[in-house]
């Protein structure tokens, strides 16, 4: 018994368990005596909120603390590989009472206070209060399993107070802004869906997170599998990476669709966009068992950054608020997410530099051959002047308006604030790299070397073009043309084609995720330059023909070509395995 209680208090240290139910009481009294509901009906709530919380603690000792044994020389399936099984059922199972039970609470304490909230004029119907019921059980939920995580990664109660106070905090802060937006707007219920919609994402994110944390810290208390150490995870992480790049994509479709009916800017969902494919390899990773040491701090930015992007531009569709700047009017959500993206790039280079060698190697982030990585970053500026060469000539022969474009073009290049221009673009890729890096190391890195094992070198390549040209669907109808939205997506698909077989290329020749990462900040900034320096101008409501489909084809056959190359077709492969066969 007396190892049996050790384990426990390593698992979940007693002053945790305190400090958690004392928070959240405090926060429970804090939003009762608000809403003048510290009357006997909310004190009868509290009492029930700490009788929820011991049985909570009562279900973390009896069903994780008698499942693993190696450290302790205890547990009914000691040394079992099924104990891993078993652990991994009882930490959903924890999970989804602690959701039911954060859902009951709220839903009760709204019961209890609804004639109170509708007397006082708070809401208009029904649908609406618990709507905000719900937004706001999802919150606590949020924070809850992100402090209870917390908990379990440290022993010392020194250590892990500053990090749970912080987000005991955070959850305060966004349950009394979901407060304040209903009491202050009474937002109709279709205005509060982006807002859902997010929590949801990252309601289950962070149980995934939960979940697979306590798995891995827990995995070397059971016995081997017939097959190896918990046998080959790969699958799971394809799904976990599709499930976030290509499901929250998707997922987020509707919300853009929202704003777009109401004419608001969608300038923040594409930022959020961004984030999505590193985001899904940071999650798939981090919850593997072969991966070795990972870069977990810069991980965990990468996954924040992605998380706020995406409050953010729901956000940007609840509550627009219009800014002109530049000339172009934007969101004021633009702006915070910009200067966000900017915080976080910084936390994310600094977490790089400083993680070691090892953990950067284990991740694909070391600058491998500098030298032909440079080459080919300069390779890719002649191509790209050679494709806008090459379109500008065939547009020409269709219209008088493209010598026009090359005066401008020209104009812009050789005028005076030309050199300002180009620093500006600089110093953009020094401060906002890590959006192209969440895009190229989820294209690149994760997916490109698996479609080229599934389905062949230059083939896999070909089909991992299409499909990013395909993800870039919603933002092709609702943002870059929404008058020619299927033209869009055509030359989407084709641009997404060529230049994937280029960026894929460069990447199997100098195995250096940051040349493609360099190649695609170059790729959607130089038009920057052209435009003056307004990217958001720039890149909005397109109007394409389908008569200019075959200029976009012709224009990207210089990145068309590198698909014949020896290395994309296979031959390079093959000839190093005849080496080794001799």
């Amino acid at each position: 018994m007396k190892k049996f209680i050790t384990a426990y208090r390593v698992f979940t240290p007693d002053l945790y368990t305190l400090f958690a139910f004392l928070g959240g009481s405090a926060v429970l009294i804090g939003i009762g005596a608000f809403m003048n509901t510290v009357t006997l009906p909310g004190i009868a709530l509290i009492v029930v909120s700490c009788l929820l919380a011991s049985l909570d603690v009562l279900c973390d000792y009896f069903v994780f603390q008698s499942i693993f044994s190696k450290d302790y020389g205890f547990g009914i399936l000691a040394n079992s590989h099924h104990g891993y099984d078993v652990l991994r059922m009882g930490v959903r199972a924890d999970q989804l009472r602690r959701f039911i039970q954060i859902f009951l609470v709220e839903f009760v304490t709204g019961i209890i206070l609804t004639n109170r909230m509708f007397e006082a004029g708070y809401f208009n119907n029904t649908v609406n209060y618990f709507g905000f019921l719900t937004l706001i059980a999802l919150a606590v939920y949020i924070g809850d399993t992100i402090s209870l995580n917390i908990t379990r990664k440290f022993t010392n109660y020194a250590e892990g107070i500053l990090p749970i106070s912080l987000f005991s905090v955070l959850e305060t802060v966004a349950v009394f802004g979901i407060t304040m937006i209903f009491l202050n707007e009474n937002p109709e219920p279709v205005a509060t869906m982006p807002l859902l919609v997010v929590l949801a994402v990252l309601a289950v994110v962070v149980t995934y997170c939960m979940c697979e944390r306590v798995n891995l810290r827990f995995k070397d208390s059971f016995g081997e599998r017939k097959d190896g150490r918990f046998g080959d995870d790969s699958k799971k992480k394809m799904i976990v990476f599709l499930a976030i790049a290509f499901g929250i994509d998707i997922i987020m479709i509707p919300l853009m669709k929202f704003g777009f009916d109401r004419g608001i800017d969608l300038s923040v969902f594409l930022v959020a966009q961004m984030m999505y494919p590193a985001c899904g390899v940071a999650l798939a990773k981090l919850g593997s068992y072969n991966e070795g040491k990972l870069p977990k701090a810069a991980y965990v930015t990468v996954l924040i950054l992605g998380a706020v992007c995406m409050i953010l531009a729901a956000l940007s569709i609840m509550m627009p608020v219009s800014m002109d700047v530049q000339g172009t009017e934007t969101t004021y959500y633009y702006l915070i997410a910009s200067s966000v993206v900017i915080i976080f790039n910084i936390f994310f280079t600094v977490f790089i530099c400083a993680c070691g060698r090892e953990k950067r190697e284990n991740a694909g982030l070391k600058f491998n051959n500098p030298v032909r990585s440079v080459l080919f970053i300069l390779l890719h500026l002649v191509l790209y002047f050679s494709y806008l060469l090459i379109a500008v000539f065939l547009i020409c022969r269709i219209s008088d308006v493209a010598f026009n474009i090359v005066d401008d073009y020209i104009k812009v290049i050789f005028s005076a604030d030309a050199p300002k221009l180009w620093v500006s673009v600089l110093l953009n890729l020094i401060l906002s790299f890590v959006l192209f890096f969440g895009e190229e190391y989820g294209w690149r890195y994760y997916l490109q070397p698996r479609m080229q094992k599934r389905f062949g070198t230059a083939l896999g390549t070909i089909l991992l073009g299409i499909a990013w040209g395909v993800w870039h669907a919603g933002a092709d109808f609702m943002y870059y043309s929404s008058e020619t939205g299927p033209q869009m997506l055509v030359v989407q698909v084709i641009a997404c084609i060529a230049m994937g077989i280029f960026f894929g290329y460069a990447y199997m020749k100098t195995n250096n995720i940051w040349v493609p990462v360099t190649m695609h900040f170059f790729n959607n900034n130089l038009v920057a330059v052209f435009n003056g320096g307004n990217i958001l101008d720039a890149t909005q409501n397109k109007v394409i023909g389908w008569g200019q489909i075959p200029v976009y084809i012709i224009g990207y056959a210089v990145m068309w070509a590198f698909i014949f190359t020896p290395t994309m077709l296979g031959k390079v492969r093959k000839v190093k395995e005849a080496e080794n066969a001799q």
